[in-house]
């Protein structure tokens, strides 16, 4: 039994998937069902938990203001750069591949796919229920931060009664959610079995540049950018404190969950020196609301997917991309393979099929951990930014 809870995990579904698609490709229509109710599943789970983990994480906070607004305005910055260098890389590296390369259906593409209508229906809800039901990634993000930011204006007792109700409903969406994740093994497998059972394999090899599009776009961001914008927020040196949080970035690498790297983070952070204050809000916030991993990873999947479809892209779209990524990496669940329910909803956003998920399940375990822990490392250099930024405030006098 031991041997047998050893080896039942995603890369084992993973590998088994292709094993079957690669021996038994006529079977995959059998065993598809499995694939769609474990997506199904993820999706009935993940969008309320978006929801209250949102709300929760903005209402609860004491010093909203002063460090959560402070926090929230770095996850921006960086989210955005992230977004924007993956969109960038991604179209400059996915102009070689050619169209229909793995065997997935070209799309028909018309001139009238972005405007400026559609980018608001797909930002601003009009129903709530409606866009649960439609399961719009972005209308929830939006929702919950509106609502959390109108609680803080409400009494006292009814605030608390809505912010207990909203983490015991979140305690309890994970603790469902993790049960889903253990049938995770054998949703993979039928999610890969079924995917690729018609694939050109040949083709997946030409695929190389992708790799190199998200290795180069994670050097830059994880690399330059934040101990640059660290350097210059805080005037110390980056590297002590890459060595400082080398624990919780070795620990994301190792789990590929930033759920399961929080408290990690946040003893390495006050190890540090970062006050208990601010890991307290920043990282939960982090954790849910900055995907700056996540954020470059699926804006350039997004374009090398539109690319295999053969569908042109604008300057506008490719910034509808940066925008979609952006909010969309903000919702996705801090635990492994948690971006597989947002992906499917991107690519009906994009009005791609989700056959697209292939592509996405191949390359996922590959990218999964190091992203988390770029996702982990967006989050560490914002809360000591934020740190020494109040502690190099002047202090108002009392009275």
């Amino acid at each position: 039994m031991t041997f047998l809870r050893q080896i039942y995990s995603v890369p084992a579904g993973l590998l088994l998937g292709i094993a079957l698609a690669l021996l038994f490709p006529a079977g995959a229509p059998y065993l598809a069902w499995l694939g769609q109710i474990f997506l199904s599943v993820l999706k009935l789970l993940i969008l309320p938990l978006i929801l209250v983990s949102i709300f929760a994480s903005l209402a609860g906070g004491k010093d909203l203001r002063r460090i959560g607004g402070r926090a929230l305005l770095y996850y921006l910055l960086t989210t955005t750069v992230a977004a924007t260098l993956g969109t960038l890389i991604g179209l400059t590296f996915s102009q070689g591949v050619p169209v229909g390369l793995l065997d997935l259906p070209p799309v028909q593409t018309t001139g009238d796919g972005f405007s400026i209508e559609r980018l608001i229906g797909n930002l601003i809800p009009s129903n709530l229920f409606a866009s649960l039901a439609a399961g719009n990634i972005l209308h929830i993000v939006f929702v919950a931060v509106i609502a959390a930011l109108a609680s803080r204006r409400i009494g006292a007792d009814h605030r608390a009664t809505l912010l207990g109700g909203a983490r015991a409903l979140d305690e309890l969406l994970m603790n469902l959610l993790r049960g889903v994740i253990k049938l995770a093994p054998i949703g993979v497998a039928a999610l890969v079995y079924a995917s690729l059972a018609r694939m050109d394999w040949a083709g997946v090899f030409q695929l190389r540049s992708f790799v190199w599009a998200v290795g180069l776009a994670a050097v830059l961001h994880s690399g330059v950018f934040l101990p640059t914008l660290y350097r210059l927020r805080t005037g110390r040196s980056p590297w002590p404190f890459v060595a400082a949080c080398r624990e919780p970035l070795l620990t994301a690498l190792s789990t590929a969950s930033s759920s399961a790297t929080y408290p990690v983070s946040k003893q390495a952070l006050e190890d540090a020196g970062v006050s208990e204050r601010v890991t307290s809000l920043t990282l939960p916030l982090g954790a849910t609301l900055n995907m700056d991993g996540s954020a470059l990873y699926q804006s350039i999947l997004l374009i090398f997917m539109s690319q295999l479809a053969g569908a042109d892209l604008s300057p506008l779209q490719a910034l509808f991309i940066v925008l979609l990524t952006m909010a969309s990496s903000s919702g996705t669940a801090g635990i492994p393979s948690g971006g597989i329910a947002m992906m499917a909803f991107m690519l009906d956003l994009l009005g791609l099929p989700q056959t697209y998920l292939a592509l996405y399940l191949v390359v996922d375990r590959f990218f999964d951990n190091p992203i988390t822990a770029l996702n982990v490392w967006g989050d560490l250099v914002v809360a000591a930014i934020v740190d020494r930024e109040l502690r190099d405030e002047p202090m108002v006098p009392v009275g």
